[in-house]
């Protein structure tokens, strides 16, 4: 169990970097920075498809896990992203 927390941890801290340098690389487009969430969303949604129809057996328990690893993971992008964006914006005003 240590290593799926473990495995967490890893993809947040990832998807978080990646948006903080995006975000920092691309301060005059402001949508860039949202592109780990998209990405991390659409994984989890295609995850979720392949448990629901493709799966067969036990395997749509591993891509149920999977999905709840890329709710995690774009949860917390989308919120760097936003912080990012307030913070932004206060330091143009």
């Amino acid at each position: 169990m240590n290593g799926f927390y473990v495995f967490i941890s890893i993809a947040s801290i990832i998807a978080i970097l990646v948006t903080f340098f995006l975000g920092r690389i691309f301060r005059n487009k402001p949508f860039i920075k949202y592109i780990p969430c998209i990405i991390t969303a659409l994984a989890g949604i295609g995850f979720y498809i392949k448990a629901a129809i493709f799966s067969t057996g036990f395997e749509d328990l591993a891509y149920l896990i999977l999905v709840m690893i890329a709710c995690v993971v774009f949860f917390l992008s989308f919120l760097t992203a936003f912080i990012m964006g307030i913070i932004q914006r206060k330091s143009k005003n």
